[in-house]
C-alpha cells in the first residue's frame, strides 16, 4: 500500500505539469524583465518632477502690469531675475513656474488677492487665480489713503513698506480720496524728490539694489 501512494503522488505531481514547454532551469542568470520596454521611463519622470516641486517654486500669471520704464512682459521678467534672483522654470497657456530665493512665499487669503511675500514677510507682489490675471509688483514707497471710521474723511501717508514706517502725512482729512485728496499733489511730489525712482517696484529694497549691482 505504501508503495501505491508513493506512485500514485509521483504520477499526481506529473500531471500537473503536463503541456509546459522542456526547458533547463538558468539559475545564474537574473530573472527577465516581465515589463515592456521604457516602463520605468514613466517613474523616472514622476519621480523628476517631484524633485522638481520644490517650496521655492512659485506659479505666478503670465501677464505682468507693467510699470513706467518697461515696455515688454519680458523685459520685466529679466528684470525680475536681476533684482530678485528669480529663475523662470517654465511657461504653461495661462501660468508661468518661477524659482525663487529661499524664503518667497505666495500665501492666499480667505478674501483678497494672492499675496507675494518677501522672507520678511512683506507683501512684494499681488495677483488673481483667474485665467486673464495679471502680477502687480509693489514699490517700496507708496502713497496711501487712511481713513477715519467715525467721520467718514480721508488723509494721505507716505509708507516704507518695507519696514511699515510712516514717512510723511498729509495735514487735511477730507471727504475726497486717493489723487482727489487735496494733499496728494504735495505728498507725490515728496516722495518724488526724495526717491526719483519710486514708480520702479524693483528699485531702492534692499536685494534689488544689491543684486542690481553686483
Amino acid at each position: 500500500m505504501k508503495k501505491g501512494r508513493t506512485e500514485l503522488t509521483r504520477h499526481d505531481a506529473e500531471r500537473l505539469f503536463e503541456g509546459l514547454p522542456d526547458g533547463k532551469v538558468r539559475v545564474s542568470s537574473p530573472p527577465e524583465n516581465p515589463f515592456e520596454a521604457g516602463a520605468f521611463d514613466v517613474v523616472e519622470r514622476v519621480d523628476e518632477e517631484t524633485k522638481l516641486w520644490k517650496d521655492n517654486l512659485i506659479t505666478l500669471p503670465m501677464s505682468i502690469e507693467l510699470p513706467a520704464g518697461y515696455e515688454s512682459v519680458s523685459h520685466m521678467r529679466e528684470a525680475m531675475a536681476r533684482a530678485w534672483r528669480v529663475k523662470w522654470v517654465r511657461e504653461g497657456k495661462n501660468q508661468v513656474v518661477a524659482e525663487f530665493p529661499e524664503g518667497w512665499t505666495a500665501v492666499r487669503p480667505e478674501s483678497g488677492p494672492i499675496e507675494l511675500r518677501d522672507p520678511s514677510g512683506v507683501v512684494r507682489a499681488l495677483y488673481g487665480w483667474a485665467a486673464d490675471a495679471e502680477l502687480r509688483i509693489l514699490p517700496r514707497y507708496l502713497v496711501e489713503s487712511q481713513a477715519n471710521s467715525s467721520s467718514g474723511l480721508g488723509s494721505l501717508l507716505v509708507r516704507d513698506r518695507a519696514n511699515g514706517q510712516i514717512l510723511e502725512r498729509s495735514s487735511t482729512w477730507s471727504a475726497r480720496t486717493g489723487s482727489s485728496h487735496p494733499d496728494w499733489a504735495r505728498l507725490s511730489a515728496w516722495l518724488g524728490s526724495r526717491y526719483p525712482q519710486h514708480d520702479d517696484p524693483l528699485r531702492y529694497w534692499e536685494e534689488c539694489e544689491e543684486n542690481l549691482q553686483n
